[in-house]
This record gives structure tokens, sequence and C-alpha cells, in this order.
């Protein structure tokens, strides 16, 4: 038998099925590898988005809980914030102490943090017991703040309607927040291009009773001068306009034991601030003169009926620089918080406060001043009305009981100074009299930064006082 011969397999590829192969498996594999990138760069963007958005929540815990609390605010871009170090994004104060000091400093600011993405680190610093040099406390609030935007920018606020300059005050100095009705942080981080925005409102403006009439109220104002060459301080001496003193402000500051903020806008740039309570019988702003023969802001009586003439003084101070009675009995007006502050939002030292009789003391009326914060160095002084008439001894004419030491002008150089009026043809002494109404000066007090002032008018017919500043 012949055995036959197994032949060789033929499986295998044919030629057109490996070109087949060649050309399509690159095109698989390319779209695996374009898939797999995309996946990976989602994977990226994603994390990087999830990351902004917890910058932003962490920015939201600190932020608005600082808002709330602060009574100052500065959107001011400056290199030297009040707490700490960095490049200043918003800075926000509170607890303010006797010390006319603020205890509680916040700043945000921008650092570098290294990064090649345009992106800076945004840090709160916190500051406490009027220590600004050493925060007590520094946090990085986000990782992805853009470089490119200006500090000066991501902050806003919204102003209330008496005081509408406040967004562009504040890119300069300090403003109390009580004129602030919303503060805006928005911006949008370079990394994911998230775009987020935060809304938080100051406490200091937004109390409110079920009528919604603010409860505490702030009123902004101004100072002004008197004419040149009318009074011996007429220059440099800026008396306080009260003429926004009305309305649901008054009654701010004449509801018990809580007192009315007030800031009064300086020359340069500078800012006083107090806060005022009134008690007793009411008082109203009110120009000067407020009486007919009143020194203060009298624009000059002629002689008549054997009374010499009245000299102009202190004339047309701008406004209503007078709390003026309107009607007898005992009115208690107490400045407390009193401060002035530069313009870069710094408590300014060595500046002047004054206080003066802004009517006539009469026969049963009286002005007392007083401070119970007052030290040696800031007691309260006499201020010499600067007439003929002026002498160490007699420094304000016959306003006061001049030749009774321990019942008239009183107190100089003390926390109380007293004026009790004067009465008709005292001791014979024309001079001393207020024969005709005639006062030949005004009582004037002054005192260097004071805390607090108290001013105790007591009026038989009607009682004035004005406040001023010496510039």
């Amino acid at each position: 038998m012949i055995e036959r011969r197994r032949g060789h397999s033929e499986n295998g590829f044919t030629l057109v099925e490996l070109l087949i192969v060649t050309v399509v498996s690159p095109l698989i594999v390319g779209g695996l590898a374009l898939g797999l990138v995309s996946i990976l760069s989602l994977q990226t963007s994603t994390a990087a988005r999830l990351a902004d958005t917890g910058d932003s929540q962490i920015l939201e815990a600190s932020f608005q809980p600082d808002v709330q609390s602060a009574l100052e605010v500065t959107t001011a871009q400056v290199s030297n914030p009040q707490c700490g170090t960095g490049v200043q994004v918003l800075g926000l104060e509170w607890n303010l102490a006797t010390s006319g000091i603020y205890q509680t400093v916040i700043s945000y600011v921008e650092k570098a943090n290294g990064s090649t993405n345009g992106s800076v680190n945004l840090v709160r610093q916190y500051c406490t017991n009027g220590n600004t040099t050493n925060p007590a406390s520094s946090s990085i609030v986000s990782y992805d703040l853009p470089s490119s935007q200006s500090p000066s920018t991501f902050v806003a606020l919204s102003c209330s309607s008496a005081d509408t300059t406040c967004n562009t005050d504040a890119k300069s100095k300090w403003v109390l927040t009580s004129a602030v009705t919303n503060v805006v942080f928005s911006t949008t981080e370079p990394r994911s291009k998230y775009a987020f925005t935060l809304d938080a409102f100051p406490e200091a403006s937004s109390s409110q009773d079920s009528s919604g009439t603010p409860i505490s109220p702030s009123s902004t104002t101004t100072c002004g001068y008197a004419t040149p060459g009318s009074g011996k301080y007429a220059g440099s001496l800026c008396f306080v306009d009260f003429s926004t003193l009305i309305g649901s402000s008054m009654t701010a500051a004449t509801s018990g034991s809580d007192c009315l903020e007030m800031s009064v806008k300086l020359p340069d740039g500078y800012f006083l601030y107090f806060c005022i309570n009134i008690t007793g019988t009411a008082v109203k702003p009110w120009p000067l003169p407020t009486w007919t023969n009143g020194f203060l802001g009298n624009q000059g009586v002629p002689a008549s009926g054997g009374n010499p003439a009245i000299p102009a003084n202190y004339t047309n101070i701008p406004g209503d620089p007078a709390l003026y009675q309107t009607g007898s009995g005992t009115s208690t007006i107490t400045l407390t918080d009193i401060t002035i502050d530069s313009p870069q939002g710094v408590p300014a030292t060595g500046w002047k406060f004054m206080s003066a009789d802004a009517e006539s003391t009469d026969v049963g009326e009286s002005i007392v001043w007083s401070d119970a914060t007052a030290t040696n160095v800031k007691n309260l002084h006499i201020v010499p009305n600067g007439t003929s008439i002026d002498t160490a001894a007699d420094p304000v004419g016959n306003a006061c009981l001049d030749d009774q030491p321990t019942q008239g002008l009183v107190g100089n150089k003390t926390p109380t100074v007293s004026c009790n009026g004067s009465m008709p043809a005292l001791n014979g002494n024309p001079a001393e009299s207020e024969t005709g109404a005639y006062k030949s000066g005004t009582a004037m007090v002054e005192a260097i930064a004071p805390q607090s002032m108290t001013v105790t008018l007591v009026g038989t017919g009607l009682e004035a006082v004005a406040f001023g500043v010496f510039i």
C-alpha cells in the first residue's frame, strides 16, 4: 500500500486582510487614546473646579460673619494693611476701645503662591488687642485668586441714601458700615474659570423695627468755619453741623441708654466720629446766633440805650451748629467714643475738641461741661474769646458770674467746667452785668483728644451748645 503524503495547511492572513488591519488599527487606537486624554483632561478640570468651588465656600464662611460684625470698612488698595502684611483687598474692624482704637481688625490680602497660572492666594489675617503687626491668626481662604485682577475691584460697597459716596470713599479710607447696605465680593478664578459672587450685610446698617424704620441709624454730616477774622480762632475752629440730627436720627439719639453714631467729614480727608445721647428737655439743631443778642455767631449789634455795641463774633457759620433747647428745663448731651481718623483710617493724635455756650446763660441758668475719663493732660481748658476785655481772670467777658470765683466760671484745667448765669448790675459793676441783655463774651472749653464729653444745660428760658474741632 502506498501511504499518501499529508499536505501543508493553507490557513493565514491574506494581503488584503493585512492591509485592512494596518490601516484601521491606528484609527481605533487613536480614537481610544483621544477618549482617554479627554477623560483625563475632564478629570483635571473637574478637580480644579471642585477645588475652586471649595475656595468660595471657605471664603464665604469667614466673609459673611466678618462683614456682619464690622463697624468700619475699607477697600483701599495698599501694601501696608491695617493687620499683617500683603496687598489689601478688604479691611474690616470693630470692638472700639475707650482708647479710640479698634480691638478687632481683619485684613483680606493678596500673597504670592509661586504658581505659573496667574493666581495668588487670598489670606485672611486676624489682629486683636490693638496689635496690628503680628496677626493672632492667618489662614488661606482661596488658592486661586487671579493676579491680573486689581485688588481694588474684588469688593464693591452699596451705600444708603444718606451717604451715597461710601463706595468711593472706602477706596481711600475707612468708612462707617452704618452707611453701607451691602458688601459684594466677586471674581473668576483662573484655574477653572469658575466665577462666583458673595454678598454680606453689615449688622450696623440693618437693624430695624417692625415698621421698617432704623432703630440705630447713623448720621453723616460736615463741619464749617466762621468768616475769617470774625473770631479769635475763626480760621482754625470747624463747627459741627447738626442739621442732619432730625427725624429717626434724633429718635435714636434720644432713645434712653442708646446713642446715635455720627461721622463728621473734616478737611483734608479726616473724619470725626462720636456717639451722641440726649436726655431731658428736648433740643433741636439751630443756626447761629440762636438769639438776637447772643455772642456766638452774632453779626454785631450797634450801641443803644446806654449799652455798648456787640461786635461781630464767629459769623456766618454754615448749617445748624447749635443744639438749642425747645423749652425751659435741664438737657444732658453726652458724646462718647470721640475719635478722629486720618484719610488712611489711622486714629489721629493731638487734636483738640471744643464746645461753647451757643446762647446766653442768664440768671438762674447754667451750662456745665464734664469728662469722666479726663486725665491731667486731657483736662478741660477755658478758651478766651479774644475780645478786648480778655484777661486771664476774665476770659469770656460777662458770660458767667465772673467776679464770684466759686459761682461763675469755675473749673479751668479740671475735668469739669461750669458757667453760672450773671445778674444785672452785679455788685454795681456794669461790666459784669447783663444790663440790656448785653453779653460781652461766651463760655468756651477745649480738651486734647477727649474720649467723651457731657454737657448739661439748665435753662429758665432757653440754653444752647455747639461743638467743634480745632484744625
